[in-house]
């Protein structure tokens, strides 16, 4: 009986060594650490990465036609893209669970010009520890690059995205 549990506790102890080999686990980024980037399709097919805005306050945002909330703080990022997009404010917006037509159809029905990628394989779920198909998540990233804010779910009203966008804009 002793070997036996000697053997139990031996394979429990290589499994836990070994679990996960060959692939590094990934820190969660938080606020003060460098964003992670990525490359996804925009609308057009063409590849965007989220370097390729150095230099620039961004906000990222998930959602999805069918999020309700998603849905009622659009206004909210319009309004403030077409304030601050003179101080270079990007917003990349990140759909994460609909088809081109349907994006494009929503956003031209509403009047949105963002910036708008498609993320079907929920890259930006696990670049930055989002809850999957939890939208929407928004990431307030600084001219440095690094994470100044980061917000878990909608925002109530356009002055508490107006409080998080002055953390970004120099």
């Amino acid at each position: 009986m002793k070997s036996f549990t000697l053997l139990l506790l031996a394979t429990a102890v290589a499994v836990s060594l070994f679990a996960g080999c060959g692939a590094p686990l990934q820190a969660c980024p938080k606020i003060g650490d460098k964003a992670p980037d990525f490359t996804l399709p925009g609308l057009d097919g063409k590849s965007i990465s989220l370097s390729s805005f150095a230099g620039k306050p961004v906000i990222i945002n998930t959602w999805s036609v069918s999020c309700i909330e998603c849905k009622k703080e659009m206004p909210y990022f319009s309004d403030i893209g077409k304030q601050y997009g003179v101080q270079g404010l990007v917003i990349l917006s990140v759909n994460t669970l609909d088809s081109t037509g349907t994006i494009k159809d929503f956003l031209t029905k509403n009047g949105y010009d963002f910036t708008t990628v498609i993320d079907l394989k929920n890259e930006i779920y696990k670049k930055f520890c989002c809850p999957k198909n939890a939208d929407p998540n928004t990431f307030f990233i600084g001219t440095d690059g690094t994470i100044k804010s980061i917000k878990i779910g909608g925002f109530a009203t356009k002055d508490d995205l107006v409080t998080e966008v002055k953390k970004i804009i120099q």
